[in-house]
């Protein structure tokens, strides 16, 4: 549910990039539409996967900050209106999602650990563990 609400978002953000204040570059736009692609293949196979994924700690910290600028005018839209900022049945992928690119940068080096528990604190619709 959760990657077919990603999908969705995407395409509202290539309609409309003012949406996040500027145009996502291509590059994002394409890694995300990857993982997207990567997440429903494991997805299709069975109701639990687990991804695996070598990416440089640069580039994870790149992603990162354009996935919490997408989650953060989400929020603030939902909160708007009153509605959740996702479907509520993706809400378990959500939070593993964001917990795992969380727990996988904070091993990256103290300057990341500190960046990654203040993303924590800060992400929109994220539960404590």
């Amino acid at each position: 549910m959760w990657i077919a609400y990603a999908r969705t978002v995407i395409g509202q953000l290539l309609a409309h990039p003012d949406q996040v204040g500027a145009p996502l570059p291509t590059d994002v736009v394409e890694t995300f539409e990857s993982y997207l692609d990567q997440w429903e293949d494991l997805a299709g196979r069975g109701p639990e996967f687990l991804w695996v994924t070598e990416v440089e700690p640069e580039r994870v910290e790149f992603l990162g900050k354009a996935f919490l600028t997408i989650a953060d005018g989400l929020a603030r839209a939902a909160e708007a209106r009153g509605y959740p900022i996702s479907p509520p049945e993706g809400d378990p992928f959500y939070q593993a999602l964001v917990q795992g690119f969380l727990d996988a940068l904070a091993q990256e080096g103290r300057s990341r650990l500190e960046f990654s528990e203040q993303l924590r604190d800060d992400w929109p619709g994220l539960k404590p563990e």
